[in-house]
């Protein structure tokens, strides 16, 4: 019976300690999983981040008067991008934090093999992405051009760039077809000779933004008078350029004149700006690289494509302060419509006297005053065209119509100095803004130097219903370049008459 007992006994028991050991390793299990208090403030610590960036929206009226493209409605893309980041970097951290001991050290290692294998493989794909010939610039110097013998073509449509724009947006100046062509020096001619009559230097105002080669008023120009124009005109120049391409290509080509078109909306820039352009940091080499990445310009086109309609009409504080814009002139069913940036009527809103002082204009008069002593030794005569801003243009024909409190909270947005209270605003605004134009013509007189002011012929034909300036682009249309080369072709023969030097017509 004993052995029988014992037998029994045997069958129905467990090994000894079995049940204490499963315990035992729940126990551990648990307590292996068991977060520490630094990983649970850190935890804490991303969630509530996360959710600060997603709360906080981005000033979308800034974005919308800048024509900048706002996501799901709320999201400036730099804020935008800030969130993804983020979330990515939140994701990572709780992959990793979510453990402890091996398996914590396990996933630090996991993380950063992912990271060294992904980084270095986007940045070999990011550089042979990057089409050789299908850069729109050549930097080989300081007055860069675009590719010789080269032609661009490309559709313009006149509308706002986001989704998210102007409570009542018109529809813009339309649909132009573009074509660019350049000549064996980069530049935008199709008629290449030894020597010309007229030099032209300026920006995109002069080589011509989201217009075809027949309609730029430097070719126009060449039609009305007769006279060979050698465009200089660059996209991105300012008066430092002017200056090099000036003296690397411009008096080589013996004209009779040098127009100098200075743009008030970008060309008054300071001595420590040019530093700057002349040898830029690593790191601006480096953001101009990684600007110009076709992997982030990809990522980026997808994120407004996606993201952009997305509650693009959604309500927004404050939107009531842009509903006089874009400003309709002349008044009623045959209006065209005008819009811009805060930034030009800041600019506008400099005095003269301040404006005479000012290193951003001491500096670009020395440049000019370089220019015409070149143009002296070489025996041309240097004309400087003043190219106004849209608002410099547009705001004095509809001042009547204006409401004041809304054009000063437009202006102060983004801007860190105080502004007087909305009448007094306006009526220094209007008061001032020939201000910049006027010290830069009595420079020229001072000097000797022929000026053509463009402001008021634009705006009489603006007011009489031609519309000079696209709705949502900065620059002119085929009419506006009409209406400036003619203002410059009657200057030059009128100039010509009183200096005797007359050139028959074609």
């Amino acid at each position: 019976m004993t052995g029988e007992h014992e037998f029994a006994a045997g069958i129905n028991s467990k090994p000894e300690g079995s049940s204490r050991d499963r315990l035992h390793s729940t126990i551990s299990t648990r307590n292996a999983m068991k977060l520490i208090p630094r990983q649970k403030i850190w935890l804490i610590l991303v969630i509530l981040v996360n959710l600060a960036v997603w709360l906080i929206p981005s000033d979308v009226v800034e974005q919308i008067a800048r024509d900048r493209h706002t996501l799901l409605g709320r999201y400036s893309r730099t804020h935008f991008t800030w969130i993804a980041g983020i979330a990515f970097i939140s994701l990572a951290s709780f992959y990793i934090d979510w453990s402890t001991g091996v398996t914590y050290k396990r996933r630090w290692f996991q993380v950063i093999a992912v990271l060294l294998v992904v980084v270095p493989a986007l940045s070999v794909i990011d550089f042979l992405s990057r089409a050789p010939g299908g850069t729109h610039y050549i930097r080989d110097s300081l007055a860069y051009h675009r590719p010789v013998s080269a032609e661009f073509c490309a559709v313009f449509e006149d509308k706002p760039e986001a989704y998210r724009t102007y409570p009542n947006a018109p529809t813009g100046y339309g649909i132009v077809d573009c074509t660019l062509r350049t000549d064996g020096r980069g530049f935008r001619n199709q008629i290449e000779r030894g020597q010309y009559d007229i030099v032209v230097l300026g920006d995109s105002f002069a080589e011509g933004s989201n217009v075809s080669d027949e309609h730029i008023w430097p070719v126009q120009l060449a039609e009305r008078s007769g006279r060979s124009v050698y465009n200089l005109g660059m996209s991105g120049y300012d008066p430092l350029h002017y200056l090099e391409s000036l003296r690397q290509y411009g008096i080589a080509l013996r004209p009779r004149y040098v127009l100098c078109m200075l743009y008030e909306g970008n060309d008054f820039r300071s001595a420590k700006s040019d530093r700057k352009r002349k040898k830029p940091s690593t790191s601006k080499r480096l953001k101009r690289y990684v600007k110009q990445s076709p992997i982030i310009s990809a990522v980026d086109s997808f994120l407004i494509e996606t993201f952009g309609p997305v509650n693009y009409d959604g309500p927004v504080k404050g939107i009531e302060m842009l509903d006089w814009l874009p400003l309709a002139i002349p008044e009623g069913p045959s209006a065209k419509y005008y819009a811009f940036a805060p930034k030009q009527l800041r600019d506008l809103y400099h005095s003269r006297e301040d404006f005479s002082r000012d290193r951003h204009w001491l500096n670009p008069r020395s440049q000019l005053a370089e220019m015409n002593e070149l143009c002296r030794q070489a025996g041309c005569q240097l004309v400087v065209v003043y190219a106004p801003t849209k608002a410099h243009v547009m705001l004095p024909i509809v001042a009547d119509l204006l409401s004041a409190d809304k054009v000063r909270a437009f202006t102060a947005i983004s801007y860190k100095r105080n502004l007087p209270e909305p009448t007094a605003f306006l009526a220094n605004l209007l008061r001032r803004i020939d201000g910049k134009e006027s010290v830069v013509r009595d420079w020229c007189r001072c000097q000797s130097i022929p000026f053509v002011g463009l402001a008021e012929a634009l705006g009489e034909a603006a007011d009489g219903g031609t519309q000079i300036y696209y709705t949502y682009d900065q620059h002119w249309t085929p009419d506006g370049h009409e209406i400036v080369a003619k203002v410059i072709g009657d200057f030059l023969a009128n100039l010509s008459v009183s200096t005797g030097d007359e050139i028959d017509g074609p």
